[in-house]
Protein backbone atom coordinates (compact mmCIF):
# COMPACT_ATOMS: atom_id res chain seq x y z
CA UNK A 1 0.00 0.00 0.00
CA UNK A 2 2.65 2.23 0.58
CA UNK A 3 4.35 1.72 -2.53
CA UNK A 4 1.20 2.66 -4.59
CA UNK A 5 1.32 6.04 -2.29
CA UNK A 6 4.30 6.62 -2.98
CA UNK A 7 4.26 6.08 -6.96
CA UNK A 8 1.37 8.01 -7.20
CA UNK A 9 2.32 10.68 -5.47
CA UNK A 10 5.56 11.39 -7.19
CA UNK A 11 3.35 10.74 -10.66
CA UNK A 12 1.59 13.84 -9.12
CA UNK A 13 4.82 16.03 -8.51
CA UNK A 14 6.37 15.50 -12.38
CA UNK A 15 5.81 18.61 -14.27
CA UNK A 16 4.13 18.38 -17.35
CA UNK A 17 5.61 19.58 -20.39
CA UNK A 18 4.74 23.38 -21.47
CA UNK A 19 2.61 24.24 -24.24
CA UNK A 20 6.01 26.77 -24.71
CA UNK A 21 8.98 25.51 -26.46
CA UNK A 22 11.62 24.94 -23.62
CA UNK A 23 15.01 26.56 -23.50
CA UNK A 24 18.23 24.44 -24.76
CA UNK A 25 21.52 25.91 -25.77
CA UNK A 26 24.14 25.30 -28.23
CA UNK A 27 27.60 24.94 -27.00
CA UNK A 28 30.65 23.04 -28.29
CA UNK A 29 28.17 21.42 -30.98
CA UNK A 30 25.94 19.97 -28.25
CA UNK A 31 22.50 20.82 -27.78
CA UNK A 32 21.86 20.91 -23.91
CA UNK A 33 18.19 21.39 -21.80
CA UNK A 34 18.83 22.30 -17.98
CA UNK A 35 16.41 22.93 -15.07
CA UNK A 36 13.30 21.30 -14.19
CA UNK A 37 12.01 20.21 -17.59
CA UNK A 38 15.13 18.12 -18.52
CA UNK A 39 14.07 14.76 -17.15
CA UNK A 40 10.25 15.75 -17.70
CA UNK A 41 11.50 15.94 -21.77
CA UNK A 42 13.53 12.81 -21.17
CA UNK A 43 10.54 10.60 -19.77
CA UNK A 44 8.18 11.86 -22.06
CA UNK A 45 10.09 10.11 -24.87
CA UNK A 46 13.12 9.32 -24.04
CA UNK A 47 15.26 11.92 -26.02
CA UNK A 48 18.63 12.21 -24.97
CA UNK A 49 21.02 11.56 -22.21
CA UNK A 50 20.66 12.36 -18.50
CA UNK A 51 23.70 13.73 -17.31
CA UNK A 52 23.56 15.15 -13.36
CA UNK A 53 20.79 15.69 -11.31
CA UNK A 54 19.02 18.50 -13.85
CA UNK A 55 20.79 18.56 -17.33
CA UNK A 56 19.42 16.81 -20.55
CA UNK A 57 21.97 15.91 -23.51
CA UNK A 58 20.60 16.04 -26.58
CA UNK A 59 22.30 14.04 -29.73
CA UNK A 60 22.05 15.90 -33.16
CA UNK A 61 18.68 14.02 -34.56
CA UNK A 62 16.72 14.67 -31.29
CA UNK A 63 17.39 18.32 -30.66
CA UNK A 64 15.90 18.36 -34.65
CA UNK A 65 13.06 16.73 -34.29
CA UNK A 66 12.48 18.52 -31.39
CA UNK A 67 13.16 21.86 -33.03
CA UNK A 68 10.94 21.14 -35.85
CA UNK A 69 7.70 20.16 -33.25
CA UNK A 70 8.79 23.39 -31.20
CA UNK A 71 9.06 21.44 -28.26
CA UNK A 72 12.49 22.78 -27.41
CA UNK A 73 14.03 26.70 -28.41
CA UNK A 74 17.53 26.38 -29.26
CA UNK A 75 19.70 29.61 -28.32
CA UNK A 76 23.19 30.06 -28.51
CA UNK A 77 25.31 31.50 -25.83
CA UNK A 78 24.56 34.79 -26.71
CA UNK A 79 21.15 34.31 -26.48
CA UNK A 80 20.16 34.10 -30.14
CA UNK A 81 17.68 31.97 -30.59
CA UNK A 82 18.24 29.56 -33.70
CA UNK A 83 15.25 28.97 -36.38
CA UNK A 84 15.42 25.09 -37.41
CA UNK A 85 17.42 25.74 -40.77
CA UNK A 86 20.64 27.43 -38.61
CA UNK A 87 20.51 24.63 -36.04
CA UNK A 88 20.62 22.33 -38.75
CA UNK A 89 23.67 24.16 -40.31
CA UNK A 90 25.39 24.42 -37.12
CA UNK A 91 24.79 20.65 -36.09
CA UNK A 92 25.99 19.33 -39.64
CA UNK A 93 29.28 21.13 -39.45
CA UNK A 94 31.60 17.94 -39.24
CA UNK A 95 28.69 15.23 -39.37
CA UNK A 96 28.18 14.16 -42.75
CA UNK A 97 25.30 12.51 -43.30
CA UNK A 98 23.13 14.32 -40.51
CA UNK A 99 20.32 14.99 -42.89
CA UNK A 100 19.28 11.87 -44.13
CA UNK A 101 20.15 10.45 -40.34
CA UNK A 102 17.80 13.34 -39.27
CA UNK A 103 14.86 12.00 -41.59
CA UNK A 104 14.97 8.54 -41.11
CA UNK A 105 15.06 9.13 -37.00
CA UNK A 106 12.17 11.50 -37.67
CA UNK A 107 9.99 8.75 -39.90
CA UNK A 108 10.71 5.97 -36.92
CA UNK A 109 9.66 8.55 -34.25
CA UNK A 110 6.56 9.46 -36.10
CA UNK A 111 5.40 5.49 -36.91
CA UNK A 112 5.33 5.48 -32.79
CA UNK A 113 8.77 3.68 -32.20
CA UNK A 114 11.03 4.53 -29.21
CA UNK A 115 14.45 4.95 -30.76
CA UNK A 116 17.91 5.70 -29.18
CA UNK A 117 20.71 6.56 -30.79
CA UNK A 118 24.11 4.38 -31.73
CA UNK A 119 25.74 1.62 -31.30
CA UNK A 120 28.83 0.84 -32.66
CA UNK A 121 29.83 2.14 -35.78
CA UNK A 122 27.50 2.20 -38.80
CA UNK A 123 24.78 1.47 -36.77
CA UNK A 124 22.90 4.59 -36.21
CA UNK A 125 19.69 3.90 -34.00
CA UNK A 126 18.26 0.87 -32.04
CA UNK A 127 14.61 0.88 -31.97
CA UNK A 128 12.48 -0.40 -29.45
CA UNK A 129 8.72 -1.51 -29.65
CA UNK A 130 5.89 0.98 -29.58
CA UNK A 131 5.33 2.49 -26.42
CA UNK A 132 8.48 0.77 -24.50
CA UNK A 133 9.93 1.96 -21.43
CA UNK A 134 13.68 2.29 -21.92
CA UNK A 135 14.83 0.63 -18.66
CA UNK A 136 12.23 -2.44 -18.55
CA UNK A 137 12.29 -3.11 -23.00
CA UNK A 138 15.38 -4.27 -25.42
CA UNK A 139 15.59 -3.09 -28.73
CA UNK A 140 14.17 -5.15 -31.53
CA UNK A 141 16.19 -3.37 -34.39
CA UNK A 142 19.68 -2.26 -35.14
CA UNK A 143 19.10 0.46 -38.39
CA UNK A 144 21.58 1.42 -40.46
CA UNK A 145 20.34 4.98 -42.70
CA UNK A 146 21.61 5.22 -46.12
CA UNK A 147 21.21 7.46 -49.07
CA UNK A 148 19.82 6.08 -52.37
CA UNK A 149 22.92 5.90 -54.47
CA UNK A 150 25.53 6.13 -51.79
CA UNK A 151 27.39 2.65 -52.04
CA UNK A 152 27.50 0.07 -49.09
CA UNK A 153 30.38 -2.03 -48.78
CA UNK A 154 29.55 -5.82 -48.87
CA UNK A 155 32.30 -5.73 -45.87
CA UNK A 156 30.36 -3.22 -44.16
CA UNK A 157 26.65 -5.05 -44.25
CA UNK A 158 28.21 -8.50 -43.25
CA UNK A 159 30.07 -6.61 -40.14
CA UNK A 160 26.46 -4.52 -39.27
CA UNK A 161 24.45 -8.37 -39.42
CA UNK A 162 27.06 -10.05 -37.12
CA UNK A 163 27.17 -7.06 -34.90
CA UNK A 164 23.06 -7.31 -34.96
CA UNK A 165 23.18 -11.71 -34.69
CA UNK A 166 25.67 -11.27 -31.30
CA UNK A 167 23.38 -9.05 -29.80
CA UNK A 168 20.22 -10.43 -30.82
CA UNK A 169 18.63 -7.93 -33.00
CA UNK A 170 17.43 -7.70 -36.43
CA UNK A 171 19.07 -5.75 -38.87
CA UNK A 172 17.37 -3.30 -40.92
CA UNK A 173 18.69 -1.09 -43.66
CA UNK A 174 16.75 2.13 -44.17
CA UNK A 175 17.50 3.43 -47.70
CA UNK A 176 16.32 7.24 -47.77
CA UNK A 177 15.53 7.91 -51.48
CA UNK A 178 15.72 10.91 -53.65
CA UNK A 179 12.22 12.30 -52.55
CA UNK A 180 12.84 12.28 -48.96
CA UNK A 181 10.72 8.89 -48.07
CA UNK A 182 12.55 5.95 -46.39
CA UNK A 183 12.05 2.18 -47.52
CA UNK A 184 13.07 -0.09 -45.19
CA UNK A 185 15.06 -3.29 -45.45
CA UNK A 186 14.93 -6.22 -43.31
CA UNK A 187 18.57 -8.03 -43.49
CA UNK A 188 18.68 -11.84 -43.09
CA UNK A 189 21.42 -13.07 -41.85
CA UNK A 190 23.65 -14.97 -44.21
CA UNK A 191 27.24 -15.41 -44.27
CA UNK A 192 28.72 -13.18 -46.79
CA UNK A 193 31.86 -14.35 -48.42
CA UNK A 194 33.65 -11.21 -50.08
CA UNK A 195 36.65 -12.56 -52.86
CA UNK A 196 39.70 -11.19 -51.84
Amino acid sequence: MVEENEQHSSEEERLPLPDEPIPARLTRGKVVVEGEYASVLYEAGYYGTIKGEQKLELEPEEALLLARRQRIAVSLPQKEVLEFSSLLMRLSEGQPGLWTRFLVYSDLRSRGYVVRTGYGKGLLFRVYPRGAKINEATAQYFVCAISEGSPLKVEELDAFSKQAKRNRKKLMLAVLDRQGETTYYLVSPADIVAEK
